[in-house]
């Protein structure tokens, strides 16, 4: 056990400067070699791996280069055949990466919705086609639970009640008519209760808001999908329509 773990004591020193702290400056691209190249157990590899995530989620949860490189390195490590991978070593560097992949998403879903509601009026179409492309992109690459996930952060990011209206048409826009038509029907009435619980919860009145909001979940109970929704997806939908009788 004392010789396994001689190589990572005997990088330590290293490890430590790479990984810095509020004082010293972190090197990022001499932490990834350190994790590729340890001469030390997949495990080993892995632990750094969780410490860097973890520096780079506190320090610098925007750098979206710093976070691609280091899921590139943390494939070149599960993908290595010089090395005897267990399945729960794999596992746990699927899930590591399952997580930087999620948050990586997470930042360029606010960045579109971002342009997009900072666009001019005119130009709203444009965006509408670019989300509508990007749900499609979402729904290859993720699973529902991850995209709620996903759209709740965003939401977190980028709600304010001046913005709602124009929020709530561009989240439409994740609804698929298509094979997808199902799953991202669900994505798409989970993001937009989610925008009005916010809204809700935020205790101001807007009454553009309140018939707008109305309107889409009259138009909602109308679409082919909606009888795919489960039991509680369609209670809070009720939910929400009784709140706002008075608009219908």
């Amino acid at each position: 056990m004392i010789g396994e773990s001689l190589p990572l004591l005997l990088l330590l020193p290293s490890i430590i400067a790479a990984l810095g702290t509020q004082v010293i400056c972190y090197d990022h691209k001499r932490m990834l070699t350190l994790i590729e190249r340890l001469n030390g157990t997949v495990d080993e590899q892995l632990s750094l791996a969780a410490s860097t995530w973890g520096k780079l989620r506190a320090d610098y949860p925007r750098d979206v280069a710093k976070i691609d490189e280091l899921d590139e390195t943390m494939q070149r490590v599960m993908c290595n055949k010089d090395k005897n991978i267990t399945l729960s070593q794999q596992l746990q560097g699927h899930l590591m990466r399952e997580h930087i992949r999620e948050h990586l998403e997470t930042i360029n879903t606010t960045a579109l919705f971002r342009q997009a509601l900072e666009a001019p009026e005119h130009e709203l179409g444009k965006w509408q086609l670019a989300i509508g492309r990007h749900s499609q992109r979402f729904h290859c690459l993720f699973k529902p639970e991850q995209l709620q996930q996903i759209i709740g952060s965003v939401l977190k990011r980028l709600y304010s009640l001046q913005e709602s209206n124009k929020l709530a048409a561009l989240l439409y826009q994740l609804y698929l008519t298509d094979s997808r038509a199902n799953e991202s029907f669900r994505l798409m009435v989970y993001s937009e209760l989610l925008l009005y619980e916010r809204y809700k919860s935020g205790g101001q009145k807007s009454t553009h808001f309140d018939n707008y909001m109305a309107k889409m979940w009259q138009s909602l109970q109308l679409e082919e999908p909606y009888t795919s929704l489960d039991q509680g997806l369609k209670q809070r939908l009720v939910d929400a329509i009784i709140d706002l009788l008075g608009y219908l």
